[in-house]
């Protein structure tokens, strides 16, 4: 299938900066094994909030025939968790799990890191599996890429802001979250270049 343009493709929308809402910070969970999946049954029957960025993958069936295409995580034993419960009950959780889990750090202290929820709106509408021009990868590669600093001006990801940057010919916006980095196909001309420090 080929890559999508921003002109037509309608991704989840983007938070509106100028909106007040009741703010509720995220978790990122890192999982063994690829049980992501099963992690987030689990915390769904618990009633919680859960988030695995997917995307669409063409699978192989048993009978040998035309390969089906199906959604599955673009990276594995990662979960995110929507905070609804004090910090200190996460190692309660942990020890009720069915399967293992940990939950990512601040890098200056031993503190869960808490994701703000409009890091993570931005997070999961450029994760959205309908659009096709995306690519995933490591964060630090995704932070070890050149480019500079933009805000995305016209098409549906208005309002993203990110680094630009070139891979394979093509011009893509970078949006580094935890453990991964996010590579969104839009157009150079679709982008203005932040000032310095912004």
């Amino acid at each position: 299938m080929p890559d999508a343009s921003p002109a037509d493709t309608n991704p989840l929308p983007l938070p509106q900066k100028d909106k007040k809402e009741p703010s509720s910070p995220w978790y990122a969970l890192r999982t063994f094994h690829c049980r992501e999946g099963k992690l987030e049954a689990w915390l769904k029957e618990l009633g919680l909030a859960c988030f695995i960025p997917m995307r669409y993958a063409e699978l192989p069936t048993k009978e040998g025939g035309k390969p089906k295409r199906a959604l599955v995580p673009a990276v594995h034993n990662l979960l995110f968790l929507q905070k609804a419960f004090p910090a200190r009950r996460l190692r309660t959780l942990m020890a009720d799990s069915p399967v293992p889990f940990a939950v990512l750090k601040k890098a200056d202290c031993s503190a869960p890191l808490e994701i703000p929820e409009r890091m993570m709106a931005e997070f999961r509408a450029v994760c959205d599996p309908g659009y096709s021009g995306t690519l995933y990868i490591g964060s630090d590669e995704a932070d070890a890429r050149p480019g500079s600093r933009v805000r995305v001006v016209r098409g549906p990801f208005t309002g993203l802001e990110g680094k630009l940057t070139r891979y394979k010919g093509r011009y893509y916006v970078v949006v580094s979250l935890a453990t991964v980095g996010v590579l969104v196909h839009i157009p150079k001309w679709y982008c203005e270049k932040l000032p310095e420090g912004e």
